[in-house]
């Protein structure tokens, strides 16, 4: 299958909406509210659609290793830095 550059680009903008919109839940609702992490899990599926869709096929020889899950890695960084304050 093959992707335009407009089509990783309109892949990217998608990206970059949700992340604007799981950061202002947790702005709003708290870091441990659901729609925070729903939203932020949303966000990491967008991911790995993102890394299967245009990062491995780059290139045929490329070995495809799944994302770590890291639902929920933006909430554990902002308790971090709470605590830090």
């Amino acid at each position: 299958m093959c992707f335009s550059v407009n089509d990783q680009n309109n892949f990217l903008a998608k990206i970059q909406e949700k992340r604007k919109e799981m950061y202002l839940f947790g702005e709003m609702y708290g870091l441990n509210a659901e729609k925070t992490i729903i939203c932020s899990q949303e966000l990491d599926s967008l991911l790995n659609e993102y890394y299967q869709t245009f990062q491995a096929t780059k290139s045929s020889k490329s070995i495809i290793i799944p994302r770590k899950n890291v639902a929920n890695s933006f909430v554990r960084q902002q308790r971090l830095l709470q605590f830090a304050k």
